[in-house]
């Protein structure tokens, strides 16, 4: 609730208290008192000058008669923490725009510090600092550095950082008909999480479409979650900044490996159901094509051209998002070659080639047909050269709204391909709430970005009922569990012989912690000598597998540590005197052989994301062929059987060269139980099975590697 009405007061205020005004030409305090002139409430200045604007001014936030909803601060940011003290019990947020703060080094954070807690202490929402300003575009409040206002009735929220983009969502309302409902620079984001204002706008009835152009998440497990709550309901598209290596290098997991960089990051976002593009512009045009066309429910498109080579380079560029160009039905197609000249084409793209005399009547009935077809989820005329004319864009346009008015929800997006002398008819589509995109790979990017909007919203209503987490033994061995279930501290498990350098549990420790977890584990032996060795293989069975363990072989095929397919007695005491002979104090793990497809299951603890699971296929390849899917862990037994089945070679769970197909249920088990160990104990840093051997009768882990800090 504090967080709703913070926000509230930020977006809808009724009274706003602007610290720095100023009459003087060119200052940031005259250019936010002329931006907050068409703002409907109350706007009082709080300045040194004795009037602003022909009004008088407040020499201090105190000395403002009554409370205020909003404090915007231009001031210098010596003075920040102490306006914000005068905020406490006055105003409801304050957005400063002022820099100087974290974004310029020590001193400037130690300044930060105090502004935000100041805020905390006051009970006062902080935006920015350092922030291009807000704006409610239906409102209208402009409490920006904006040159104007953007165009409002768009339903179209932006949250940003950068405040290029707030000034770009202005340009492209003037050049392209973006309309908006809410901007949000969030600057240095001292106070104010991204989760907050997600779930602020979620709620906000103003707000169908959400666009975040972010250089970093702030509290990003909470944002995940409030992601997860918004999608299903609304659009939300983002362009994210990438993070370092760091992580890579210092992994010592293969899992850990695979999920540095940006993929954690991106398996976090997909897995919410954000739709993740590459450029600001990107999320910009998926937000034109979203505001003003209904939301697209399948990934077919129809496309008609007059120009056979820009109709297939579409077709390719939509193939590249993942979209299909399928080709009509032969019904369909008669009816279409009944309005195209002999030579033309019905196929799809529909090409009725530069019949000029035709563009006014052929493009219009042509998008009527395909959209009420059903044989195609979405719509692009391609509008070029002598088809970019006002007499065109008039016909299409009125055959969207006659579609509209027959309740046919089809969504069509126009690709412009013409000079710069006929960018001004764009306006009698656009003016229409039909976007037009500049030739065709940003058109593809844009429907490309729509579509998957659309299909992750449609599935999220669709969805059935989440399938049941597994249950799992209570309690954990107390030698490697607290009792509150978290893992032991190391000098314990380091007391106990349990942990290995670099933070290792021991294979025999990381195996019971598995097998309570009710995790598949093969019997392994630890054997000290040959005659061991050969013992144990007795017990097992043959052919037996041997490795070694040390805790400096940390990969063990790397240092030729591994034996397989030891046939006798003979061939497991000589495996095991190579083995131990690879290092001091070496020991050799014992396991009957068995055979299947090698996956890799496993755990990571992500900066930002907290605990994750990574599933794909294993083996000594698994970084060569980073065929693995990441998700924030815990994940149900639905979401792993999703999770395997949109692995590339997904293909060989169904059995390939007569081989019976893989089980998926008692891998999906195993995810969901090791996604349940990270996400229950945070002491658990990474975790590798691999491989896991996967079959027809079920699976086991065979090698595993745990470590904790």
């Amino acid at each position: 609730m504090l967080t709703q009405a913070g926000l509230a007061a930020v977006f809808a205020p009724r009274r706003i208290a602007l610290v720095g005004a100023s009459d003087r030409p060119g200052s940031v305090g005259r250019l936010l008192w002329d931006n907050l002139a068409d703002f409907p409430g109350e706007v009082l200045p709080v300045s040194q000058a004795a009037t602003v604007g022909g009004r008088p001014a407040y020499p201090d936030l105190r000395h403002v008669p009554g409370p205020v909803d909003l404090a915007v601060v231009v001031t210098p940011a010596a003075t920040v923490p102490g306006i914000i003290r005068s905020a406490a019990g006055k105003a409801g947020a304050v957005v400063v725009l002022s820099a100087g703060f974290a974004e310029t080094g020590p001193a400037g954070a130690k300044l930060q510090a105090e502004a935000v807690d100041a805020a905390r202490a006051g009970g006062v929402r902080l935006v920015g600092p350092n922030c291009f300003g807000v704006q409610n575009a239906d409102l209208p409040l402009n409490a920006s550095i904006a040159a104007g206002s953007p165009r409002g009735g768009g339903g179209v929220s932006i949250v940003t950082q950068s405040g290029a983009y707030g000034m770009a969502v202005h340009a492209l309302g003037q050049d392209e008909g973006l309309r908006v409902a809410k901007v949000f620079a969030a600057g240095n984001k001292a106070d104010v999480t991204d989760a907050e204002v997600l779930g602020y706008l979620r709620q906000d009835p103003e707000t169908r479409v959400i666009c975040l152009l972010l250089e970093s998440i702030t509290d990003a497990r909470g944002f995940f979650d409030e992601a997860c709550r918004t999608t299903p309901v609304k659009p939300v598209i983002a362009v994210v900044g990438g993070r370092t290596c760091a992580g890579q290098r210092a992994a010592v997991s293969h899992t850990a490996a695979l999920a540095a960089d940006d993929a954690a990051r991106d398996a976090a976002l997909r897995q919410a159901g954000v739709v993740r593009v590459r450029t600001g512009l990107q999320v910009l045009d998926a937000a034109r094509a979203l505001s003003g066309q209904p939301m697209p429910r399948g990934r077919r498109v129809g496309v008609v051209t007059n120009s056979g080579g820009t109709g297939v380079e579409l077709a390719d560029l939509l193939a590249d998002e993942g979209l299909a160009v399928p080709e009509l039905g032969p019904a369909l197609q008669e009816e279409l070659r009944a309005l195209l000249p002999a030579y033309a084409s019905a196929v799809n793209p529909v090409d009725m080639t530069p019949a000029w005399s035709l563009f006014a009547t052929v493009y219009p009935a042509a998008i009527e047909l395909l959209a009420r077809s059903g044989e195609v989820d979405v719509v692009v005329p391609v509008l070029l050269q002598r088809s970019a004319s006002p007499e065109v864009a008039v016909a299409v346009r009125d055959a969207v709204a006659r579609l509209r008015a027959d309740g046919i929800t089809v969504p069509v997006y126009v690709c412009w391909v013409a000079p710069r002398s006929a960018d001004a008819h764009t306006g009698l589509l656009q003016e229409a709430g039909i976007p037009c995109f500049a030739w065709p790979q940003r058109t593809a990017q844009a429907v490309g970005a729509a579509v998957r909007c659309g299909v992750l919203v449609s599935q999220a209503r669709e969805a059935p009922a989440p399938m049941r987490r597994r249950t799992r033994p209570r309690a954990l061995p107390d030698a490697l569990m607290a009792g509150d279930g978290l893992l032991a501290g190391e000098g314990l498990l380091a007391g106990e012989g349990l942990l290995t350098g670099e933070g290792l549990l021991t294979a025999s420790a990381a195996r019971s912690l598995l097998v309570a977890a009710g995790i598949p584990v093969i019997e392994t032996v630890r054997c000290a000598s040959p005659a061991e060795a050969q013992a144990a293989a007795d017990r097992l069975g043959y052919p037996a597998v041997a490795k070694v363990d040390h805790p400096e072989l940390t990969h063990k095929s790397d240092a030729g540590g591994v034996r397989l397919g030891l046939a006798s007695a003979d061939a497991v005491r000589a495996a095991a005197a190579h083995l131990l002979a690879l290092a001091d104090g070496a020991a050799v793990l014992v396991q009957a052989q068995h055979q299947g497809i090698e996956l890799l299951i496993g755990g990571v603890r992500d900066p930002e994301f907290g605990a994750m699971i990574a599933a794909g296929f294993g083996g000594v390849l698994v970084e060569a062929q980073r065929d693995v899917q990441l998700a924030v862990a815990p994940v149900d037994t639905g979401q792993a059987i999703a999770m395997l089945r949109a692995l590339r070679g997904a293909a060989v769970f169904g059995g390939l060269r007569g081989r019976p197909p893989v089980d998926l249920g008692p891998v999906a088990d195993l995810i969901a139980a090791v996604s349940e160990l990270m996400a229950d104990n945070p002491r658990i840093a990474e975790l590798d099975l691999n491989p896991v051997l996967a079959g027809a009768d079920g699976c086991t882990a065979v090698d595993w590697r745990i470590r904790v800090g």
